[in-house]
């Protein structure tokens, strides 16, 4: 007999605040939730107002799908709750919500018939990934597609054990660069711009070439077929000034190396 709700909870920590917090109809969808004690899972229901606490781990062979969220301290003894051989994970979607699950503790689940997803906010509103194997975490997906239909977010869908490489993507595409939004805006401020003039000029600059780089690709770049003048980029350099010279002609090297052009000129920069 089909079970009466979707989805099991099992939980530690801020569990509103992750994916599980935003479902809707959750009173209607949510079923059995389980925490390290009775009085977790009861704290955890009461704040998600949804589900019923449990305390026992085999109430969580009724729904088909499990949702799982912990901060990291907290995440072995919940995990130790999953090993309970009292549930029967063959068929079963986990789906880690807005937190880690290293590689062996998915494989463990899957050796045992789960299919397992990693789903995670990652700082671009209305879109969340999902780290999975599409053909042996199949279930897990279309459960995890199913929920972001209701939320209205779109998926990316990311290899198994790609987490630290899209990370890393993050990074560069965001905090790493930001750092040069401030330092563009301080040479517009250094040339006579007004500071908020200067900030949104300097945003505009990068939202273009993101914007000129989705059209064209690596042939958006600035030097892509015609050849820079290098005394034009070393009297730039100068007067980027000491602190933000090295980082601007680092950046120009990197680029021609990146697109193998001008190899000459990067040469010439070099001794420059």
């Amino acid at each position: 007999m089909a079970s009466r709700f979707k989805y099991g909870v099992v939980g530690a920590g801020a569990v509103s605040a992750s994916l599980i917090g935003q479902l809707p109809l959750k009173a209607r969808e949510i079923g059995p939730v389980a925490a390290v004690s009775y009085r977790v899972a009861s704290r955890i229901a009461n704040t998600l107002r949804a589900g019923f606490p449990v305390r026992s781990a085999d109430a969580l062979n009724d729904p088909a799908a499990v949702l799982f969220h912990s901060p990291p301290d907290q995440a072995e003894s919940l995990l130790a709750l999953l090993d309970d051989p009292v549930i029967d994970w063959a068929g079963k979607a986990l789906i880690f919500c807005d937190c880690s699950a290293p590689l062996a503790v998915r494989k463990r689940f899957q050796a045992l018939g789960a299919s397992v997803v990693v789903a995670r906010e990652f700082g671009i509103p209305g879109r969340i990934v999902l780290e999975a194997d599409k053909g042996r975490d199949a279930a897990a997906l279309q459960t995890v597609q199913r929920i972001a239909r209701q939320l209205h977010l779109k998926t990316i869908e990311i290899l198994p054990a790609s987490a630290d490489v899209f990370d890393a993507a993050v990074t560069l595409g965001s905090g790493a660069f930001t750092a040069l939004i401030d330092s563009t805006a301080g040479l517009l401020r250094e040339a006579g711009m007004r500071d908020i003039e200067a900030a949104r000029i300097a945003a505009s600059f990068f939202e273009q070439t993101a914007r000129d780089y989705v059209h064209s690709g690596k042939q958006s770049w600035t030097w892509y077929v015609r050849r820079p003048r290098v005394a034009q980029l070393n009297a730039q350099l100068k007067a980027a000034g000491p602190e933000l010279e090295p980082v601007m002609k680092q950046l120009l090297l990197f680029s021609f190396d990146t697109f193998h052009k001008h190899a000459d000129a990067a040469t010439e920069l070099k001794v420059g």
